[in-house]
Order: C-alpha cells, then structure tokens, then sequence
C-alpha cells in the first residue's frame, strides 16, 4: 500500500451517514472530551473498549500505528474510526523504518502519529513545530529506533451544531529532551492558541507533554538533559511549567514572560525574544492537579509524573477523572473531561485557580528545600563530631 510521509494528513470518516449534520441541530448538551496516549496500539482491543464505554465526543489520541509490525500490521488509525464510528484526522509524525537495529517490539515498517476524532464535522491543519529538540532522522538509530520524520501537532476546527466552533490540538512533545526542548515546543502552541483565540475562543489543548524531568529521569541524561535537569531539584517538572509559564498572564503581568526572562539562564542557552514574548497562557486551564494526578508510573513507582495534559480555553468543567488506572490498556492513563460553554469571564477564574495553585505548590517547595538542607546540615554535623578529629 502506499504510505502516507511524514507531515501528511490522513482522514477517515466512519459516521453513519457520512454527511453534514442538519444545519438546524442544535448541540446543548455537555461535551465529553479524550485526552489519551494509547501506547502505539500494542493492546488495541483494549484500547477500544475503554473509548467505546466512554461514548466521547471528541479524542485527541497520541502514538497511533499504521501498518507498524510491532502493533500487527495494522492501520489502528482506521481501525479506531471504524469501530467507534467518528470521523476522524490523523497527523503522520514519523515513517517508522524496518532495521535489524530494532527488536520484536519496536519493528517498524509503517507510520506513526496523533489523531483527533469526533463525531462531528472537522477542518484540519498541522503545526510543524519550529523547535525539534530531536534530530530523529540524524540520530534515532543511536536509540534503536531509526525513523524519518519530526514532531507535529494536529489542530481540528471542530463544528459542533448549533454553537460556536471549538479549536482542539492533538499534541506529542519529546521525551529524549529537558525541560527547555519541551519549553520551545510549548511556545509553539501557546502562540498558535493566542493567535487564534480572537476568532475561535473556545479551545482544547489536548497531549502527552512528557513533563517527566524529575524523580528518577532526572539521573538520566537520555530523559531529560540540558541547564535545569539538576537545578530544579525539589520540584517537578509540571510544577517548573506552572511556575515559570503557566501562572504568567499577559493582561496581568505583562506581554513578555520576565519570570523565565530573569530565571537565570546563562547567555549562551538564552531563550530568543520571540520565545520569551510566546511563554504566556492565553487562557489555558488543566483541572486536574498536576502532583496526584499522574498519568505515567514506571519502573516500579520510581518514576511518576503528570505527563498528559487536558487544557481547556474559555470553556466551563462539569467533571473530570481519569480511565486505565491501572496501565493494563497503556502506559498512560486516559484523561476525561466534561465541558460546556461559558462566557469570557471564565478566564479570569481559571487565571485566579491557576496563579494560586502556582503559589501554593511554590510554598511547598520552599519548605521542602529547607527541610533537606536541615537534614543535610544535621548529617554532616554529625559526621564531623564523630569522625573528623581535631
């Protein structure tokens, strides 16, 4: 079969009649939203299940095979449009190509993206991310894991009857990068939503982030690298991003970030201006807490974090909860969220939600760092007093 390339969109559209909804259908319901990596299709069937009781109204998937031999030779980009009936877009990210240098689970031989699903009409388009903290076509072969290709992020206009359109963006950061390769690939949506706030308001900034530089990655130059691996210690990655990014608002604290401007960089790993003037929310809003709330646990509970994302822009949470808690489906657990629309003084609320729970979870950082530096102190005291002789 021919193969789509990398930067290319692919489309299906399994709804039961395949057209247009009437005009005059009116949607007035809450909105059920999917947030989920499904781990390249490895337990499919498992998969499916889950999104066939949640009944959702729009998925943003993430690491979707087409004709990969490690996941069965098959396109689950068609298979998921198929079995649940939606319309559907799926963005090729990577040919993932057939080597010796690859074992039984990470054979290639097909296509690798993130998708977004829904059952209603959708336009698309895809970002290519300016910032690629990966040069995957130079050096995946040193990873086993040779593929052409780079990281995009699909962006559906979706027209839900009867209301306003809602932007969502299916998105997959790097993970074999630090916190400032995944802060370029920030940059790169936050000023694409802040460009397109003014006619499409209501958003969903769907993805898996990989905001897992902490814990036991942080001792692992192949997951996370680069200026803040060892200076962020005493806090996560998610809780850097809310710090230095998410809690700095440009109506209220200026249109450039001086926070991460002045955070301390050297001169030669200095953000561009254009970056700096990008590292602003223009609204986004995550209601599930970014410390409890984590979506990945690997190596035996050493390594947790929140690496998935459901930001909502200009629209009202009913609920949320997670699906897959126990990893038997992937390795991430699946975000839901409920939504329905809401007027504009809803950013100001989530802005307020937002900046406390950055001072909050700094406050706890604060007493973290002085409770280990006590115990330092106290340890090496004692260890001069028993062992070091004068």
């Amino acid at each position: 079969m021919n193969l789509a390339l990398p930067g290319q969109l692919v489309t299906y559209d399994y709804r039961d009649d395949h057209s247009t909804l009437p005009a005059d259908l009116d949607i007035c319901r809450p909105l059920r939203v999917v947030e989920w990596n499904i781990e390249r299709g490895y337990k499919l069937d498992a998969v499916i299940a889950i999104l066939e009781k949640l009944d959702a109204d729009i998925l943003c998937l993430q690491e979707i095979d087409i004709c990969n031999r490690r996941s069965g030779s098959q396109n689950h980009g068609q298979i998921i449009a198929e079995r649940l009936k939606l319309n559907a877009g799926i963005v090729i990210e990577f040919q993932e190509l057939l080597s010796p240098c690859r074992n039984a689970t990470q054979q290639g031989g097909g296509l690798h993206g993130n998708g977004i699903y829904s059952k209603f009409d959708m336009n698309f388009r895809v970002i290519d991310h300016t910032h690629q903290p990966y040069n995957w076509p130079k050096n995946g072969m040193l990873l086993g894991e040779p593929r052409l290709g780079r990281r995009s992020t699909l962006v559906a206009e979706i027209q839900i009857p009867g209301q306003l359109p809602i932007l969502a963006y299916s998105a997959h950061f790097e993970c074999f990068t630090g916190i400032l390769g995944r802060t370029g690939m920030l940059c790169d949506l936050l000023l694409d939503s802040r460009e397109q706030s003014s006619h499409t308001p209501h958003q969903l900034i769907m993805g898996d982030f990989n905001t897992f530089a902490h814990s036991l990655a942080r001792f692992s130059p192949k997951y996370a690298n680069g200026w803040y691996r060892f200076r962020t210690l005493g806090m996560t990655e998610p809780e850097w991003w809310l710090h230095n990014i998410l809690s700095w608002y440009p109506e209220h604290d200026g249109l450039r970030n001086l926070r991460l401007e002045h955070d301390g960089l050297p001169n030669n790993l200095q953000l561009s201006q254009e970056m700096y003037d990008a590292a602003v929310n223009p609204g986004w809003y995550d209601p599930f807490d970014p410390i409890t709330d984590i979506t990945i646990c690997n190596h035996a509970g050493w390594m947790t974090a929140k690496a998935d994302w459901a930001f909502v822009r200009q629209l009202h949470v009913i609920q949320c909860w997670m699906e897959n808690c126990d990893f038997l489906a992937s390795d991430h657990r699946c975000l839901v969220v409920e939504v329905e629309y809401a007027q504009e003084d809803i950013l100001d609320k989530h802005m307020q939600l937002t900046k406390d729970l950055a001072r909050k979870l700094t406050s706890k950082q604060r007493r973290r760092r002085w409770m280990w530096s006590t115990l330092a102190t106290a340890a090496l005291s004692w260890f001069a007093f028993k062992y070091i002789k004068a």
